[in-house]
């Protein structure tokens, strides 16, 4: 990135942190009441209490704009009344900004008889919470326009993805994904319609009410109908960019609700193409033994139907008291080919091509059960949830492998068969019970299954279609893993001002592994590991308050690292799992607090046998490099960020800046150790309204050069634009974006395994054009009373 755009960014950033201030508590309301036709009224604006219903002050306004100052309150009533409107009521709860603007309150006049209210008003874009933990709104900001769950992690707050697609928080790492609170497997992701999704919850420091592994979590919560009668969307996105050609995705929901039940369905189907280009070099620069690998490897999918679908149904006893089925499924048919390049120069120069062509069929289906009861008035409630998750993954792979030594050429023919299925249940209950106001005790457990079965099978095919099994790279997997847990959590507040937590969470891990690989051989193990959590969080003053905690975690290695069967890439290159890597370690400590309209986050993680990969050279052939992960001894991470929300009424923003340092070491020999280097992430995420016209959205994001003692990472970087235009009463949403504009998205770097030094480059399909196009239509009851909940809903974890 040029040091100019790098510099503006850094300025950009840092500008916008330092500006406004929040507290802990509502200080000031402001908002203009006007009518459909957008003209200022008069009336009265009167603040009540939400306890005792009395009056705490009050205002009167002639041309619509009222200003109420003076109050200290983390939730009040606001009554508008007029002769010309009948009265309106709303509920004002804090978030993260003291200022509550609520824009324009839209209400009809009274000689109208209209029992409607429209509130305009937009909430921050991130909302940050005392105890670190971060709520992405996702309604009216970019994220909004995105055509995947993948493509609205990858574009929110402190969360990246590393060079093999994984989930990574900054400054954390990886990270375990939850939906509305049930622990989910990543392939889940494609089965949910990013319409549906209405919040992403971050945690950095999860308790232990959360499963153990990975160093953060991420919850996506879903929408709700809460209101009566029926709403649907049609949603559609056409994206283009040079790189790779159009995509389309459409989008179908409908929502109805009617007494004590409701009902939800969604379909989605995307069709088109997506596109990625690797570029490797491997080098062993040996007196009398030189060796170079220059290769690039170019995935050109076609998504033939890549279809995602759901329905719910959920039957409320009382308000805090349901019961919920839902299935969500996808269908994914992937074609496409993977074009590969790979001139060997040793003693000779070799060129090889290999073309394969795809046939894949993935088809994933998900069934949850959730029950929840609030169980008394002081907040004690029950939840119990199951879930079964099936993946099939059928793949039929035509290989065509060429080569040139010398001027002369030859061909060969490779059919490459076989598939994954992977079955996952878990079923959990937690019981929260709240004694008083000073203190309450959650505790639960939860029992988890995995079984995995695969199989690879490669074929050479000679003259007349001849078929012949290739035994050295033909195998099969199984992997069976069972995980009881329990945990016990005790939260509550030692004065006022000051609130502790201190939990215990316990899991039992026993796993069988066997593979067919070197011959074959089986591989069990059954541990048992305990992790303590405890938290400590006090407000100084109404725009003050300071929090640190302490977190145990362990980072399983994901099921596809443990496979050891071939993916195949070129005749010397392949993916293979490690059916011998050992979970990670992790102690977690992080200090922070909110001051003067500033969030400030110090951390340090420890890791104990931390997983890392790279290209491995094989033993048996010396062009041949194998693509695998292994444990290092441990690593050393640093960080402290700095961010600030800004929630004007013409502006939103969120802004980060984290600055990190780790270190990696590896007592094993295998990788050359190196120095390490701090190196610092920015965010800035903006929406601006221009009068009634647009909305204009801007977001920017840098990650510097990182240098971990191991591996050097390349910096890259993304500006994003796009303008939204509402039309017919709201009900019609169009949206332009521009995305990656300066196409700065890669994954770039390099680090030396043994004797060989590997440089890599990724680029991905993220420098496109997109329009899109969403319709709202039908009707909900309308009510006189509406809620504005500006800020958390705990409530919403279990939903």
């Amino acid at each position: 990135m040029p040091y100019f755009l790098k510099k503006a960014l850094l300025i950009g950033c840092l500008v916008m942190i330092y500006f406004t201030a929040h507290a802990q508590s509502i200080q000031t309301i402001t908002g203009q009441v006007v009518n459909v036709q957008g003209e200022p009224l008069f009336g009265n604006a009167i603040v009540i209490s939400p306890t005792d219903s009395s009056i705490i002050q009050g205002t009167p306004f002639l041309e619509g704009t009222f200003t109420l100052t003076g109050l200290n309150n983390q939730q009040v009533l606001l009554k508008l009344s007029s002769l010309t409107f009948r009265d309106t009521i709303l509920v004002v709860r804090y978030a993260t900004n003291a200022h509550v603007d609520l824009g324009r309150v839209r209400v009809r006049e009274a000689a109208n008889e209209l029992d409607e209210v429209t509130v305009t008003a937009k909430q921050s874009l991130v909302n940050e919470r005392p105890d670190g933990s971060l709520a992405i709104n996702i309604a009216n900001t970019p994220l909004a326009t995105a055509t995947s769950v993948d493509e609205i992690l990858s574009r929110s707050p402190t969360i990246v993805y590393d060079e093999d697609g994984n989930l990574q928080v900054f400054g954390k790492g990886a990270a375990i994904l939850f939906i509305n609170g049930v622990r989910v497997a990543n392939e889940r992701l494609s089965t949910l319609s990013p319409s549906d999704i209405q919040t992403i919850e971050i945690i950095s420091n999860p308790g232990p009410r959360y499963d153990a592994e990975g160093n953060a979590v991420i919850n996506i919560i879903t929408r709700t109908n809460r209101e009566q009668g029926g709403q649907g969307a049609i949603k559609n996105y056409y994206s283009y960019s040079d790189f790779t050609g159009y995509d389309n995705r459409t989008d179908i929901a409908y929502s109805y609700a009617q007494g004590n039940w409701s009902t939800h369905a969604n379909y989605g189907l995307q069709l088109g193409h997506n596109r990625h280009i690797q570029r490797t070099s491997r080098t062993r620069n040996i007196p009398n033994n030189f060796f170079r690998s220059t290769i690039k490897n170019d995935w050109q999918y076609e998504y033939d139907n890549l279809s995602n679908y759901g329905v719910g149904l959920q039957y409320n006893v009382a308000a805090d008291h349901y019961f919920s089925v839902q299935y969500t499924g996808a269908y994914e048919d992937l074609g496409g080919q993977q074009l590969s390049d790979n001139t060997i120069e040793d003693s000779q120069v070799i060129v090889y091509n290999t073309n394969i062509a795809r046939d894949d069929l993935t088809q994933k289906n998900t069934l949850n059960a959730n029950y929840y009861r609030k169980m008394d008035s002081l907040g004690s409630s029950l939840f119990i949830g199951s879930q079964f998750a099936g993946y099939a993954n059928d793949f039929d792979n035509d290989i065509t492998e060429s080569s040139a030594i010398d001027d002369i050429a030859q061909v060969a023919l490779i059919n490459n068969v076989g598939g994954n299925d992977i079955n996952i249940f878990s079923t959990q209950l937690d019981y929260t019970k709240v004694f008083s106001k000073r203190y309450h005790l959650e505790w639960g457990g939860k029992y988890g299954y995995v079984q995995i079965n695969s199989r690879t099978t490669f074929f050479d095919l000679g003259e007349g279609g001849t078929r012949t099994r290739d035994e050295d790279l033909s195998s099969s997997f199984a992997y069976r893993e069972r995980v009881p847990a329990a945990y016990l959590n005790l939260q509550g507040n030692i004065t006022d001002n000051i609130d502790y937590g201190v939990g215990l969470r316990t899991e039992l891990t026993d796993y069988t592994l066997f593979t067919e690989v070197d011959g074959g051989r089986t591989i069990g193990d059954t541990y048992f590991n305990v992790f303590p959590s405890a938290s400590l969080t006090a407000r100084l003053s109404e725009q003050t308050n300071v929090y640190v905690t302490y977190t145990s975690r362990i980072v399983r290695p994901p099921y596809q690292t443990l496979n050891p069967f071939v993916v195949y890439q070129d005749a010397f290159t392949s993916i293979r799992g490690n059916p011998d890597l050992q979970p990670s370690r992790v102690h977690a400590l992080e200090a922070g607090g909110a001051w003067a309209g500033l969030s400030l986050k110090l951390g340090y993680n420890y890791t104990i046998d931390p997983i890392d990969g790279g290209a491995f050279q094989s033993e048996d052939n010396p062009r041949e490099y194998i693509l695998q992960r292994v444990n290092l001894s441990e690593r050393h991470a640093f960080f402290g960020t700095l961010s600030k929300n800004i929630n004007l009424a013409w502006w939103r923003s969120n802004n980060t800046a984290t600055l990190s340092f780790d270190r990696l070491f590896d007592n094993t020999g295998v990788f050359a150790v190196n120095n390490s280097e701090p190196y610092y992430y920015l965010y800035s995420q903006n929406s601006f309204d221009i009068k009634d016209w647009f909305t204009l959205y801007l977001t920017a994001w840098y990650l510097s050069d990182k240098r971990d003692g191991i591996n050097f990472e390349k910096d890259y970087s993304s500006v994003n634009l796009g303008v939204e235009k509402k039309l017919l009463g709201n009900s019609l949403t169009c949206n332009l974006d521009f995305n990656d504009v300066f196409y700065r998205v890669r994954a770039s770097g390099e680090y030396r395994v043994g004797q060989t030094d590997v440089i890599y480059d990724n680029v991905w399909n993220t420098h496109y054009v997109r329009f899109s196009v969403a319709y709202n239509f039908g009707r909900l009851k309308e009510l006189n009373y509406r809620n504005k909940n500006v800020g958390e809903s705990e409530s919403q974890r279990a939903r």
